[in-house]
């Protein structure tokens, strides 16, 4: 469960941004705490998130909003200041590959677009996290690190979206392989060469990893070579 948290959000156009990035990316619950920005105009931005947003919590307070979670992680483009014990932040691919998977009901925490949080709700979540950039100016727009924080969870969440295509599983792989060599030893008259070729084939055509309609029009074009070949 992934609860994204805006505190002191200023931005209607930010505000109506995120509800989409969070429907974008299936998150469960939207917080506010002490907006500024009207949700009424952020509504006009909000697109397919318009639904999500209207149903966001408003709370008067960071407490209110963290109640109900396991873990609570807070983002900042200042992570690290030596010697403050505040300001000891992981970085993002740290936290989302080997913490992340282990947390039942998360809250990602996000500041102003002014100021971000202050140092007493830094000090309320459990981990702070920064998303790497250049060190000249590492701040981001807010919508931009809720995007990239979605984003960055929802590839360990392995959900198979439709708008990627679906890969060949391997037995669809070994089956044009197993054309591909009956091929060769059609064509090929050493065994030997033959199996050079057939083993350059496995290499390329897994590492290629084809969809599934490319592997059945794939298999069509070597079956069709084979007939021509006289094989049937």
């Amino acid at each position: 469960m992934i609860r994204v948290v805006l505190v002191g959000i200023e931005g209607a156009y930010n505000l109506g941004v995120i509800s989409r990035t969070c429907v974008n990316f299936k998150v469960n619950e939207l917080y506010l705490v002490n907006p500024s920005a009207s949700v009424e105009e952020a509504l006009l931005y909000s697109a397919k998130g318009r639904e999500f947003l209207e149903k966001a919590v408003v709370v008067s307070s960071l407490d209110e909003a963290l109640k109900g979670v396991d873990a609570s992680v807070a983002t900042s483009a200042k992570g690290y200041s030596p010697g403050d014990v505040l300001r000891q932040a992981i970085d993002i691919e740290t936290f989302t590959s080997q913490i992340a998977p282990r947390i039942g009901r998360m809250a990602l925490v996000f500041g102003r677009e002014s100021t971000g949080l202050t140092r007493e709700e830094l000090a309320k979540t459990d981990f702070i996290v920064s998303i790497p950039g250049n060190p000249e100016y590492p701040v981001l727009n807010v919508s931009q690190a809720v995007a990239i924080f979605l984003w960055e969870l929802w590839k360990i969440r392995r959900e198979q979206s439709l708008n990627i295509a679906p890969s060949a599983p391997r037995e669809e792989v070994e089956a044009l392989i197993s054309l591909v060599d009956n091929i060769s030893s059609a064509i090929i008259s050493t065994p030997e060469k033959a199996r050079r070729a057939g083993l350059v084939w496995r290499r390329i055509l897994h590492r290629a990893r084809p969809t599934a309609y490319e592997a059945r029009v794939l298999k069509y074009w070597l079956y069709r070579v084979r007939s021509k070949l006289g094989g049937g």
